[in-house]
């Protein structure tokens, strides 16, 4: 069984968030395939103008990178976390 790690995404429903969103649908395979994991990305509404990528409760990246290749390397960064602490993220995987 793979191991689920969960990505949210929060903040206002804006073009900035929608643009993440596309983002992430568009790379999440590259580091699932790299890493062996499945990557399960939320998407929740928020007050927050710009966009915050958050996992296991920590803060990774607020506002929208400046391309889709510094994102690849967010998510791999959390996808390394998730590796190193395992369930003691999230009870939901």
């Amino acid at each position: 069984m793979k191991l689920k790690v969960v990505i949210v995404v929060r903040g206002e429903p804006n073009y900035l968030r929608w643009t993440l969103e596309r983002w992430f649908e568009e790379v999440k395979g590259l580091v699932e395939g790299e890493y062996g994991v499945a990557i399960d990305v939320r998407v929740i509404d928020g007050v927050e103008e710009h966009p915050v990528i958050e996992s296991c409760g920590r803060t990774y990246f607020e506002g929208l990178p400046g391309e889709e290749g510094f994102l690849i390397e967010v998510i791999k960064r959390i996808v390394e976390d998730w590796l190193e602490h395992g369930e003691q993220c999230y009870g939901d995987r």
